[in-house]
């Protein structure tokens, strides 16, 4: 299973590596190192497209850390508060900036990995196979935050791992789950889901509530602290004032132009089928923790999602990684012989996968492989 998802990744990776370099995954765009003027080493920095995209910012952040606020105008209280990732590849390049390239993509390569072989391990201890946890490491939004040096694929890695540790050793896994939402703040859900499963599995509302202090508080005051350093909003909203329309974000208005068709057949359709299969749980009394873990994910990451994530597949595809997750999570309990479990279980593992994906893209004669790796 592992090896199918490093077969994909080591044939794709290397290309791009043979056709440009590890520089080229920032993706920097030819507006960023105008921005300012007060690091030269960023000002100089090659841009490699006409727009960019984030991974310059996390980049930025890594590579120069007391200047890079200045190159990040309105977005800098928002990159600073994730700064896991760029933390991580700051410590590991040892500070080398000829080398912080290659350590940012390969820190993501090794999360995919870690995160598609820790939700195996979880669904194998529960009597399952663990080929659905390839579904993570090919879901083309994972491929996307990868290859474009993204904080997604770390975050989750370290969600997969805290959660195959939770039940064992509990505060390791507040630890890892302190650590995700410092790199990306949607994966809270994760980590209050986790403390309630602390508290009820210790028969402790006081266990529960110092662990979700412990996720949780680091991510606060850190942003707190943030706020102040750059006099700038650490939490991204783009919300308007018709925000509580569901979709509203996703209508870009009728008929469907075909990135909106792709985006709707292939995130939107597949996160209503995940809905449902969780409200299913609900209804029946099983499972109500990672059931309603799944229904926040979908309505705070698809159904009240702003416009500017559903601007096109790939932004919104790495949106819904955390419905996917929590999915993966209900499995045990829709592993069932009941009709409406399998037709869940079969509707969520075709959305959500790479060959549909790329079916969808070529009906509509969009970017397949290129879209999410280029």
């Amino acid at each position: 299973m592992i090896t199918c998802v490093a077969v994909f990744y080591a044939i794709f990776v290397p290309l791009r590596l043979v056709q440009h370099d590890a520089l080229w995954f920032v993706h920097t765009g030819r507006a960023f190192g105008t921005a300012a003027h007060t690091s030269p080493y960023l000002s100089g920095l090659r841009r490699d497209a006409a727009v960019g995209y984030d991974g310059e910012f996390y980049f930025a952040v890594a590579a120069d850390p007391t200047h890079a606020k200045d190159y990040l105008p309105g977005r800098a209280g928002i990159v600073y508060s994730r700064v896991g990732y760029p933390a991580l590849a700051y410590v590991l390049s040892g500070g080398s900036r000829t080398l912080l390239p290659a350590v940012m993509l390969a820190i993501n390569l090794a999360a995919v990995f870690v995160a598609t072989g820790a939700i195996a391990l979880w669904l194998i201890r529960r009597g399952l196979s663990p080929w659905p946890a390839a579904l993570y490491g090919l879901f083309p939004g994972v491929i996307f935050s990868a290859f474009f040096d993204l904080t997604e694929p770390l975050a989750y890695a370290l969600v997969a791992v805290a959660v195959l540790v939770l039940e064992t050793r509990p505060w390791v896994a507040a630890l890892l789950f302190a650590g995700a939402v410092l790199t990306r703040e949607t994966t809270v859900p994760f980590a209050l889901a986790a403390a309630v499963a602390v508290a009820v599995a210790r028969h402790a509302w006081r266990r529960g509530v110092v662990f979700a202090a412990a996720t949780c508080a680091p991510l606060l005051l850190w942003r707190i602290f943030m706020q102040t350093y750059t006099h700038e909003a650490t939490q991204e909203t783009g919300h308007g004032a018709d925000w509580l329309v569901p979709f509203r974000g996703f209508w870009p208005g009728y008929p469907l132009d075909s990135e909106h068709r792709l985006i709707f057949f292939t995130v939107v359709a597949p996160g209503v089928v995940a809905a449902i299969g969780g409200i299913l749980l609900l209804r029946q009394g099983r499972a109500r923790l990672p059931a309603a873990l799944l229904l926040v994910n979908v309505l705070l990451y698809l159904v009240f999602l702003p416009r500017g994530p559903y601007i096109d597949y790939p932004a919104a595809s790495r949106s819904v990684i955390g419905i996917l997750v929590a999915a993966l999570y209900c499995l045990p309990w829709w592993w069932r012989p009941q009709w409406s479990a399998r037709l869940v279980l079969a509707g969520e593992a075709v959305g959500l996968s790479l060959p549909w994906y790329l079916l969808v893209a070529w009906k509509y004669s969009l970017a397949t492989f290129n879209a999410i790796t280029s």
